[in-house]
């Protein structure tokens, strides 16, 4: 409103400037002579002018600003107006739908009571045609018994009278019937012309002519009786046909009628009901759309992650709804309680407050982490994790070349061992102790009392067959025994971490091939698994069986050197470390190309670190990228992998065995993972066994030389899908190519 009346203020003011000119140039339009002189004086004002027009500019401010203030009061009124007049129409509207409803009651009324009225006068109808029909019946049986009656008479006479008067009758019935021939006959004549006939007879035939003219007057006259009742009757019935089709025609309109009144009611209470539907949608839609917290918990969170922030301010300003939300555990919303994880989908994690706004879900609980450029990077498992005692020991450890050097050169306790078909497990085979019976006859010898020396009796119930260890045990290191089976034993630390310990040459362990373990008397070990075509691989494990150093010595006496956690180390400074690598899944769409270029993918790092360092520190671990795969899926309780399973193997096997071939020194990681379904312990050695079976199939199927793998089960220390119960996508095992973070030093 401002504008309009600053521009009209403007435009009055060119209007003043150029009215002399107009008149001037009308002026000489109509002849009067043009004077420069009388037209100069106008140019001079003009600035006398401009500056009126500014002073009523100012004058008119004022004016300007109470009439926006009018003009604001107005729009209020007309608003409120306008809510009273939505109110009043709602009002209205529930009136009459009310109405409505009565309406269709009464009509429904209405309807009873005009079928009730129709049976009535049906029922009516046929009472009188059943008494009309009750009272025509005796008097059609009188007329017929009043006109056999003479008949019969007759008859009863005629049986009466002598037989001989019978014959005479019937001698005279044919004389009689010649004298009515001629009497007949004689009508019309002259009486000159007529026979002769005497006075006796003449008695005789006028009586027997008048008793015949009278039978048949009578017989006359009982046909046009009979003739008339059936006219009558033909009459009634085409006055009942056409009261019936009145009737009908009636029943039809009033049907017909009833009908579209149906429909016209049919097609308000479906508009209506449209309308409704369409109300209580758009107030749905206004409730179901999101809102985020602005409480001081969601500042905290919005400004520790400000570009995922930004993200979900962005989707909520667009209309984010909760039914485009998912449950992080899988679903759709309802996910639970308020504290229940959701995703959007641009892939935020959020909760609910209490008032049912959305939150950030914490920084370690988030799937992916944005980029500067507002770009998505799925977070790998191990960011953002607690870091626990032995990932803090891993990071700090050091390793000696002085100790391995005194190893080689003294002289263990030897005991070899031939493998064949009947000693080795092949990938399709389950282990031959269960976890859960493990865990029941951990609980039945808990209170058994043994000897504590260390290592030996990892040695002793692993690699010599000693038995296992009983549950609550404690080990060195205040280590405590939490599961114990033939082939792997779970420790739990004092911070609640747990750690695996298993025998590291059990892929090694082909049909064919001879072991030899070597025990020196500090509980480490040297193990030399010779082939049967005379290579052999070494490997050196202290007393906690940790692998030290792994060669391989091919039949012409070379040697590759594979892993070497005996040259000393710097410890692991978290805060320098690159970020993650990305995470891939493989699925059937995955050529051999980029799964090769998935598993090389990985963070620039300036150093190199030990296996105990890669396996043990998540930060560390990220560093290589994993590749899910997400192909195979295990029974419950079970490790084994049927041929079916193994073929979905075939291009992860191609593309290893390649790697292998053109680097003999290549070193994968197989990984194995479950949900939080089960306990901790049975777990962690659950997804140590699967990832042992995915790797002796990548051997077994594709001819993956089994020294270039390392297994390791973290249970459901990592899952990638942060959030607790039974979820598929963290049921699963990958691979990382660890070849360049590992340090090794050829021989």
């Amino acid at each position: 409103m401002r504008r309009i009346i600053h521009n009209s203020t403007a435009i009055a003011a060119c209007l003043s400037l150029l009215a002399p000119q107009f008149a001037q140039a009308q002026l000489v339009g109509a002849g009067a002579p043009y004077n420069a002189a009388d037209s100069q004086p106008q140019f001079a004002d003009d600035s006398i002018i401009l500056a009126q027009a500014e002073r009523d500019e100012q004058q008119a401010k004022p004016r300007r600003n109470q009439q926006q203030a009018e003009e604001n009061r107005r729009q209020r009124r007309e608003r409120a107006e306008k809510r009273q007049e939505r109110q009043a129409d709602q009002r209205q509207e529930q009136g009459e739908r009310a109405q409505q409803r009565q309406r269709r009651q009464a009509d429904r009324e209405e309807q009873r009571g005009e079928r009730a009225e129709q049976r009535e006068r049906r029922q009516e109808r046929q009472q009188a045609n059943q008494q009309r029909r009750n009272a025509e019946r005796p008097q059609t049986a009188d007329r017929e018994q009043e006109r056999r009656r003479p008949q019969a008479a007759e008859r009863k006479q005629e049986a009466e009278r002598p037989r001989q008067q019978r014959a005479d009758d019937n001698r005279e019935r044919p004389r009689q019937r010649d004298a009515q021939q001629r009497e007949d006959s004689h009508i019309g004549m002259r009486a000159e012309d007529r026979p002769r006939v005497a006075p006796s007879q003449r008695d005789d035939l006028g009586a027997a002519l008048a008793a015949e003219r009278e039978q048949r007057r009578g017989n006359r006259q009982e046909r046009a009786e009979r003739q008339e009742r059936q006219e009558r009757r033909a009459a009634e019935e085409r006055r009942e046909n056409r009261r019936d089709a009145a009737e009908r025609a009636e029943r039809r309109e009033a049907q017909q009628e009833r009908h579209e009144r149906q429909e016209r009611r049919e097609a308000q209470r479906e508009r209506e009901e449209r309308r409704e539907r369409q109300e209580r949608r758009e107030r749905q839609e206004a409730r179901q759309r999101s809102t985020l917290a602005t409480g001081g918990r969601a500042q905290q969170r919005n400004e520790e992650m400000r570009n995922m922030s930004t993200v979900l301010k962005t989707e909520v300003d667009g209309g984010l709804r909760d039914s485009d939300l998912r449950c992080l555990s899988g679903g759709s919303p309802p996910c639970g309680n308020n504290g229940a994880r959701m995703v959007t989908p641009e892939g935020a994690v959020v909760v609910r407050n209490r008032e049912g706004q959305l939150v950030l879900a914490p920084r370690d609980e988030q799937l992916y982490r944005v980029t500067d450029e507002g770009r998505f990077v799925r977070r790998a498992a191990e960011e953002d994790r607690r870091e626990t005692l032995i990932s803090r020991e891993a990071a700090r450890e050091r390793r000696v070349a002085e100790d391995v050097a005194a190893l080689l050169s003294g002289k263990g306790r030897v005991r070899e061992e031939r493998i064949t078909r009947d000693n080795y497990r092949r990938s399709d085979q389950d282990f031959r102790t269960s976890l859960a019976d493990a865990l029941d006859r951990d609980r039945r010898d808990r209170n058994r009392d043994d000897d504590d020396d260390g290592g030996n009796d990892l040695m002793k119930a692993l690699l010599l067959g000693g038995g296992a260890l009983a549950l609550g045990a404690m080990l060195s290191n205040n280590r405590q025994v939490a599961l114990s089976s033939p082939d792997r034993v779970v420790l739990t630390r004092p911070d609640g971490s747990q750690e695996i310990i298993k025998d590291e040459t059990a892929l090694l362990r082909q049909p064919g091939s001879t072991v030899t373990t070597e025990e020196f008397d500090d509980g480490s070990t040297r193990t030399i698994v010779t082939r049967a075509d005379g290579s052999k691989v070494v490997t050196i494990r202290d007393a906690d069986l940790r692998v030290l150093r792994r060669s391989v010595i091919s039949p012409d006496g070379r040697t590759v050197r594979l892993i070497d956690d005996t040259q000393e180390v710097a410890p692991v400074d978290l805060a320098t470390l690159p970020a993650p690598a990305p995470v891939y899944s493989t699925n059937s769409d995955m050529d051999e190309a980029a799964l090769r270029e998935a598993l090389y993918q990985e963070s620039d790092a300036d150093r190199r670190f030990t296996l105990g360092q890669i396996r043990n520190v998540p930060e560390v671990r990220s560093l290589a990228a994993p590749v899910n795969i997400d192909a195979i899926t295990f029974d419950t309780g079970s490790a084994a992998i049927n041929a079916g399973q193994a073929e979905q193997l075939a291009g992860l096997g191609e593309v290893i065995e390649q790697a292998v071939m053109d680097n003999p020194q290549e070193v994968f990681l197989i990984e194995g993972h479950t949900d939080t379904v089960g306990s901790e312990a049975a777990n962690l050695a659950l997804s140590d066994r699967r990832a042992e079976s995915v790797a002796l199939a990548l051997s077994e199927y594709y001819g993956v030389p089994p020294e270039n793998l390392v297994v390791q089960g973290y249970g459901e220390q990592f899952p990638s899908i942060r959030s607790d119960g039974d979820i598929r996508e963290n049921r699963r095992a990958s691979v990382r190519r660890i070849t360049d973070l590992l340090q090794t030093e050829q021989e």
